[in-house]
């Protein structure tokens, strides 16, 4: 053994290349175990002044199949101890220090969800290129250096999409790496911005030979994390697809410690959300969180936020949540005193920020297929909310997401005087333009002070319910009217119209028809009316389509003067298309003349109402027809002779001959 020792060192000394041919192939066979990847390297040369060591080019790790390589760097240096090598005759590689200059590590993510890392360690089948005599080698590394490291993505779900850079001026500088040595180091790299934005500092003792085996201890580890102003865009792909759209800002600053307790590691820290913009105008945010992980069960880990705080522009919540990692599940509890429903569901705005024009470009990527459904839900209490001229208050709502879509679960608040419950509605944000339909089912609203508040006059009155199921896509009033759909019903009771008066034209038309029966002397007085008109009992039926709200039956309704009904439309900017007919009760023409002119049953009379609601115009049927309704109502005593009886006999002749001349 002495005398080959001996013949080794001088071998050394004599031909310095034989180290390097050595190192070649014992660095080789031992990348390509440790990784499972074919490990090439076009040339090494090997010094033994003033430190033994070796220069690698284009160190390369291979790809699967035509993947691009898993790992390259075009320069490596690495130092050697000698006398550990020379002693075990190449087995044991002790490398004092290795530096790697711009490396490139390619992770590519599979159709299937995969991803090419997550076979490191297992070698294809076939040649591995690994020798036997390296088999039983012992390498560690004093000391790891890395400059200018980039990590790049390819994502072969969406065919053609380039491979994009996710990390980038990565800077390395680990001391004992290897079996058996105290672990200990700094990271610092460039997370979606332009210079070095996150700051790891670690340390773990003695790392074991393997996997620590059921209860085994896990080697005990502290970790220090700072990260700033890192985009919010990157990280779309660790959210299901369909919710990426809607992040269109912000960026986070994070500190947060490792430390290990009772086998146990736990997480925790603080951080922030600055310009944070997932629709309208952004806000700014801060939180909490706290997390012990079992290394035994990593993908069991749940994070629990706390001091949750996001304030903006109609934007006030804090709360607490938890994230549960397997199975994918989110749970939150948020309250606030205000939110403003203009700056949470507008339009999505335009993308200005390069990180932000292209979704493909997006720098971190995750096993989208693993996390597809998240089971995300929560409870929202908001003290007032507004859109606009719209206001709730007290608004309870207990809420789920799947898919980008926000469902109600349930959902009540106050609105204006009255009780809404809006169970069941649902809001997509995955569109540009949210798309939304809502099932409301409103109980006792003031319709005064809707109208006050929403229209900007208090054109009706009473205590109105209602049952509505409306579809439409933005909040913007001016295109939601004329693109919403919908079905609804209405209920309005004690309620009054007071832009119109029916009464003052219905007397008219009545006292018109009673002087062409020769009632002239009583008309005078059917002429007074009052003001206003009360709707005792108003049903409608309606549905919503092109800017209008049709009714799919008449309305019906009680008033002072009859019952009355009207059909037709009323469009939502207001504007009235309506025609029916009040049945004039004998009560209202008997007070209205004193008696003067009993009746025996009610009196039809027509009415079209056009204008706008606040502005409407009424019109009446003609005397003709007034007269004709009047005829089989208005009892003619027999003593009554004269021109007022043969006239009343003419018009019933007429309108016996009428239908006759039309044939």
């Amino acid at each position: 053994m002495g005398a080959a020792v001996a013949l080794t060192i001088a071998t050394v000394a004599i031909k310095p290349s034989w180290l390097g041919e050595r190192l070649r192939a014992q660095i080789e066979a031992v990348a390509t175990r440790s990784l499972g990847r074919k490990v090439t390297i076009e040339k090494l040369e090997a010094h033994l002044l003033p430190t033994p060591g070796a220069t690698i080019t284009n160190f390369r790790a291979e790809g699967a199949d035509t993947e691009p390589p898993f790992l390259e760097a075009s320069r490596v240096t690495a130092t050697v101890q000698l006398w550990p090598f020379v002693r075990s005759l190449g087995k044991d590689v002790r490398v004092g220090s290795v530096r790697l200059l711009e490396p490139t590590l390619n992770l590519v993510h599979h159709e299937d969800g995969s991803w090419n890392h997550e076979t490191l360690g297992h070698l294809p089948e076939g040649p591995s290129g690994a020798s036997g005599e390296a088999s039983g080698s012992n390498t560690a590394i004093e000391h790891l250096r890395i400059r200018d490291g980039v990590v790049r993505v390819m994502d072969q779900e969406v065919e053609g999409r380039p491979a994009v850079v996710a990390l980038q001026n990565i800077d390395v500088d680990l001391n004992h790496i290897g079996r058996g040595q105290p672990l200990q180091g700094k990271v610092r790299m460039a997370v979606a911005a332009p210079k070095q934005n996150v700051e790891l500092d670690l340390k773990v003792d003695a790392l074991p030979q393997g996997l620590p085996q059921a209860g085994q201890p896990w080697p005990r580890a502290t970790a220090r994390l700072r990260a700033k102003d890192v985009s919010v865009s990157a990280f779309r792909r660790f959210l299901p697809a369909s919710t990426t759209e809607y992040f269109t800002g912000g960026a986070l600053d994070v500190d947060a410690e490792l430390k290990t307790d009772q086998g146990q590691y736990v997480l925790s820290g603080h951080g922030s959300a600055k310009r944070l913009r997932l629709r309208g105008d952004p806000a700014n945010g801060s939180f909490a969180f706290d997390s012990r992980i079992d290394p035994s069960r990593p993908k069991a880990v749940k994070v629990a936020f706390t001091r949750i705080a996001l304030s903006g522009p109609g934007v006030e919540l804090g709360g607490t949540a938890s994230v549960l990692l397997e199975p994918a599940r989110v749970r939150f509890s948020l309250a606030g005193r205000e939110l403003d429903l203009g700056h949470l569901l507008g339009a999505m705005p335009p993308r200005s920020a390069p990180d932000e024009a292209r979704p493909s470009n997006t720098p971190l990527i995750s096993k989208r297929t693993g996390i597809g459904k998240v089971d995300v839900t929560g409870t929202l209490r908001i003290a007032t909310l507004r859109h606009g001229a719209l206001t709730a208050s007290d608004v309870d709502v207990q809420a789920t997401l799947d898919d980008g879509a926000l469902l109600l679960k349930r959902g009540t608040a106050n609105v204006y005087g009255g009780r809404a419950n809006l169970t069941g509605s649902r809001v997509d944000f995955t569109k540009a333009q949210p798309v939304w339909s809502l099932k409301a089912t409103l109980d006792g609203m003031d319709t005064a002070k809707a109208f006050e508040a929403l229209a900007g006059h208090a054109s009706l009155q009473g205590a109105a319910s209602a049952d509505l199921q409306l579809s439409g896509a933005g909040l913007d009033w001016e295109r939601v009217r004329d693109q919403m759909t919908g079905t609804g019903t209405l209920r309005l009771r004690e309620g009054v119209y007071t832009p119109a008066d029916l009464g003052e034209t219905v007397a008219p038309a009545v006292a018109q028809g009673l002087e062409a029966l020769g009632k002239k002397g009583a008309s005078e007085s059917v002429r007074k009316a009052g003001q206003g008109t009360r709707l005792k009992d108003l049903d409608a039926r309606f549905r919503i389509q092109d800017g209008w709200a049709s009714f799919t039956q008449p309305m019906a309704f009680d008033s002072d003067l009859g019952r009355g009904t009207l059909d037709g439309r009323v469009s939502l900017d207001e504007r009235l298309e309506l025609q029916g007919a009040i049945q004039a009760s004998q009560q209202f023409v008997s007070q209205l003349t004193h008696g003067a002119v009993p009746l025996g049953a009610p009196i039809s009379v027509p009415i079209t109402i056009t204008g706008t609601v606040k502005d409407p115009q009424v019109k009446a049927g003609g005397p003709t027809g007034i007269a004709q309704g009047l005829l089989p109502a208005v009892p003619v005593p027999k003593e009554l002779k004269g021109p007022a009886n043969q006239a009343r006999k003419g018009l019933k002749d007429l309108f016996q001959k009428r239908p006759r001349e039309k044939r």
